[in-house]
């Protein structure tokens, strides 16, 4: 279910602007059919959203004339909703301050949400959001979730690391500070990555290391506030590798180069190399993008 108006003037407060990142330019957009594809949408047809102030929910849950196992997604009380989701696997209600989802089994190629289940979680930047102009163009299908603290951020899908740095612990409002950001980079082996920004300095978690290969849940270092920043969030994005460029730039344990440079053009979204949609197991509607600022759904993440 959608947060409460209370939650949602909360939400509001955390969100102005909070863990925005503005890195490098944006280009045009592009999207991956394949990963587009994981959603499968469904006929909106009579369904009325009802008693709600926008969210995600499963027919019959705040949803009147609708298949309880369809996810519908309502603006507002009284519209009908904006897209419906057919959950093959079932819809699943959760309590109260927490969107629907769809029950969806794991698998290699699934995401979860990148932290434990026991953590509360607010989405702050949506994907394609109008807060700062960042979350846009080839850097679309971005996401910044924070909750008022560092958390332990763990893999969203097993992969390789091709990409670390850890050594800042300096951050600032300016784009001056870009140079300052630590982050993890996991290579999927199917032509995208995943990529973690803004980590807290030398937070690694035992084993991780340049060139390891990592599990999905497993745990990869804290949330932090490095780089151009206004507060500890994590910033997430799913994009297409870039060909033949360089890994490990600042060696296994992501201190060997400069704590105030980013080797950006080897893993960053360009017009060519762009972020792609994704579907959480967690988070069906991941992908579309409408201003949200929202507690999050529990990671199913172990």
């Amino acid at each position: 279910m959608a947060p409460s108006l209370a939650m949602r003037t909360l939400l509001l407060f955390l969100a102005c602007c909070h863990g925005s990142t503005h890195d490098v330019p944006d280009g045009g957009t592009s999207s991956d059919p394949d990963a587009a594809a994981m959603t499968t949408d469904a006929s909106v047809g009579e369904a009325l959203c009802a008693d709600t102030h926008g969210g995600a929910y499963c027919g019959g849950d705040h949803v009147d004339n609708a298949d309880p196992d369809t996810l519908y997604e309502c603006p507002v009380a009284g519209a009908p909703p904006t897209s419906a989701t057919a959950c093959i696997d079932g819809c699943q209600v959760e309590p109260s301050g927490v969107e629907d989802r769809c029950i969806t089994p794991p698998s290699v190629k699934s995401y979860r949400l990148p932290w434990r289940p026991a953590t509360t979680m607010h989405l702050t930047q949506d994907c394609n959001d109008s807060c700062c102009s960042d979350h846009v163009g080839t850097d679309k299908y971005a996401y910044d979730w924070a909750n008022g603290a560092g958390f332990g951020v763990v893999a969203a899908r097993a992969g390789k690391i091709t990409h670390l740095k850890t050594n800042s612990t300096t951050g600032c409002a300016s784009s001056s500070c870009s140079g300052d950001a630590n982050y993890i980079v996991i290579d999927h082996g199917d032509g995208t990555q995943s990529t973690y920004f803004h980590l807290k300095g030398n937070s690694l978690a035992a084993g991780i290391t340049c060139g390891a290969t990592v599990t999905q849940g497993q745990a990869l270092a804290t949330s932090g506030t490095t780089g151009h920043s206004t507060g500890i969030h994590l910033h997430f994005q799913v994009s297409k590798v870039h060909a033949n460029a360089p890994t490990c730039e600042c060696g296994a344990d992501g201190k060997g180069c400069s704590a105030s440079s980013v080797p950006y053009a080897d893993f960053w979204v360009t017009t060519t190399y762009p972020s792609v949609p994704v579907t959480f197991d967690d988070w069906p509607t991941s992908a579309s993008c409408n201003n949200r600022r929202i507690t999050m759904p529990a990671s199913q993440n172990n």
